[in-house]
């Protein structure tokens, strides 16, 4: 299974001059991109020196969670000849990309403890919890990835939707922009939206040495049990009419 899954991480970028390391270098010129237009066109407006560090540790993240769902949606339809020729759960194939994701995110994370100390932000015991996270936050897209690959096979225009939500969800959580321009009364509802959570504990144990507070989780639990549970749930009940339509 994790050699199935780095497979799958190196088989995204098959077929191009420097493979896997697209998935580095493509995050990094997004930060940037990003960097140039906040940090330095509009100066002294968002996170100051800081700021390139303050993207990087919600965006890394961000990237491999969106690509378990932008995979794992598709996982269905990639492994067809499967799903109709043997009798496994179809799950499997949305957890090989999954885990394949997990291993990107544990690049990423990598990557922040070695670039944050560049910025003379001291590293604590409490970036120990880093990993765990990351492992909770692919446990989150798993869930909704494995609702997705069976409502993709149904209604194929799941696929072009994703790739117009994906980057208009990104804006309504604080991941290119402080949360301090949020008007405090809007605060709470943005642990609404399911990926702020885990984005706030990344930037919690990194920028504030802080391990993330009871409630938040208990918020992250809560979202994975719901989307695992939602996830399981469509799978049971769509599984007869996805295999017929493969």
């Amino acid at each position: 299974m994790f050699y199935n899954a780095w497979y799958e991480l190196r088989y995204r970028y098959a077929g191009t001059g420097i493979g896997i390391f697209w998935n580095v270098i493509s995050p990094l010129l997004e930060i940037i991109i990003y960097t140039v237009v906040f940090s330095l066109l509009i100066p002294n407006k968002m996170e100051g020196n800081y700021y390139p560090l303050y993207l990087v540790i919600a965006l890394l993240p961000w990237r491999g969670f969106t690509e378990t769902i932008v995979q794992g949606s598709d996982a269905f339809s990639k492994n067809a000849i499967y799903l109709r020729r043997l009798a496994i759960p179809s799950e499997i194939f949305v957890g090989k990309v999954t885990l394949a994701s997990l291993f990107l995110v544990y690049i990423y994370l990598g990557l922040i403890i070695l670039i944050t100390p560049l910025f003379g932000k001291g590293l604590g015991w409490n970036i120990l919890l880093l990993p765990v996270i990351g492992l909770l936050f692919q446990g989150l897209s798993f869930g909704m990835s494995l609702a997705l690959a069976n409502l993709q096979i149904l209604f194929p225009d799941i696929k072009q939707i994703l790739q117009f939500i994906i980057p208009l969800w990104s804006w309504t959580m604080p991941i290119y922009y402080p949360s301090s321009i949020i008007p405090d009364r809007f605060l709470p509802w943005l642990y609404a939206n399911p990926p702020y959570a885990f984005l706030k504990s990344f930037r919690d144990l990194v920028l504030e040495d802080k391990i993330p507070e009871l409630n938040i989780w208990l918020i992250i639990i809560g979202w994975i049990a719901f989307f695992v549970w939602f996830g399981a749930t469509i799978n049971e009940k769509l599984q007869s009419e996805v295999r017929d339509k493969i």
